[in-house]
């Protein structure tokens, strides 16, 4: 937006704050270094733009309006962050002003804290929200938010950086006792209940594509909004779901209180990447998504492999898309 649309740039605003600081024409030209003749036709293309009178010269020193003190006091702050900001730039310290940054229940759990001390020291502000997947990709699109990190890519989208942070398989949770049959999922269903996360999430989208994919038609008993009731639901032994690991990971519910074991068939995959608007936050997505990757190995991965050997090759943390 030109500067012009505004009424005013920051030659003006340095123009009449030198003036009201010194209460005369002839002093605020010599600290410019600008002619007398020059200020008064800034400070008059100033008043006629913002349409109000900010000085009476019909007294000495010239004397401030109200209109005037109210605009003195924003154009002192203006001035302010402009110098500031010259200042930074010329020292290469370019930190950011305020990012924010949307990401998954399950992600937040395993990397949540020391994503938190990355960030801040990268920016002066930040906030972290968590939720829905289509929610976060909603308001990255609407600029609510600077990064997003879930299930969503977003690759209809131009005009978008991604990184990849995660590729984990689907798995069957079980009760921890269940000794029954695991090589069909209807041999399960006979003795237990299909626990399902909500149609609307992208998690829950996915469950309910696999399963109409291997022709398996589960009665619609069981829906519930987050991982830790449903994984609290097989745990006491009321049913049984399909999540992924990081989501086991997420509740703390590992093989000793919920019994985990391969899909039947091929493998279907969850990929949990970082999007962001591109050539916005300088480097900042990247060095998101190569510490997130870094905690993952260190954390999630290592716990992971710990607990469920059998998962170890099939788990692929970062690679950027």
């Amino acid at each position: 937006m030109a500067a012009s649309s505004f009424g005013f740039d920051l030659k003006a605003l340095e123009v009449f704050v030198q003036v009201v600081e010194t209460g005369n024409l002839t002093y605020a030209a010599e600290r410019l270094g600008l002619t007398q003749s020059s200020i008064s036709q800034t400070l008059s293309n100033l008043e006629r733009n913002l349409d109000a009178q900010l000085l009476d010269r019909s007294v000495r020193p010239l004397h401030v309006t109200t209109a005037g003190r109210f605009f003195y006091d924003r154009a002192v702050q203006m001035l302010l962050e402009a110098r500031k900001t010259s200042q930074d730039m010329q020292r290469g310290h370019f930190k950011l002003r305020h990012v924010r940054i949307a990401l998954v229940d399950s992600l937040a759990t395993a990397i949540g804290r020391p994503l938190i001390e990355m960030v801040r020291k990268r920016t002066e502000d930040w906030s972290v929200s968590t939720g829905l997947s289509h929610m976060h990709a909603q308001s990255l699109l609407s600029r609510q938010v600077d990064i997003v990190i879930s299930d969503d890519g977003l690759d209809d989208y131009d005009d978008l950086t991604r990184f990849t942070i995660l590729r984990e398989p689907m798995v069957i949770a079980l009760p921890p006792h269940y000794t029954g049959d695991i090589a069909s999922l209807s041999a399960i269903q006979k003795r237990l209940e299909f626990v399902r996360y909500q149609p609307h999430s992208l998690i829950g989208q996915s469950v309910e594509r696999y399963l109409r994919r291997v022709q398996i038609n589960l009665p619609p008993r069981l829906h519930l909004d987050n991982t830790y009731a449903i994984m609290s639901m097989v745990a006491s032994g009321i049913g049984w779901t399909i999540t992924t690991p990081l989501c086991l990971y997420q509740t703390g519910l590992m093989q000793h209180q919920v019994r985990c074991v391969p899909l039947p068939g091929e493998p279907v995959y969850r990929e949990l990447s970082l999007v962001a608007r591109r050539n916005e936050l300088w480097d900042l997505p990247k060095v998101i998504a190569e510490d997130s990757c870094q905690i993952l190995r260190e954390r999630f991965q290592k716990d992971i492999v710990a607990n469920l050997p059998w998962l170890e090759p099939q788990i692929r943390i970062g690679e950027t898309l």
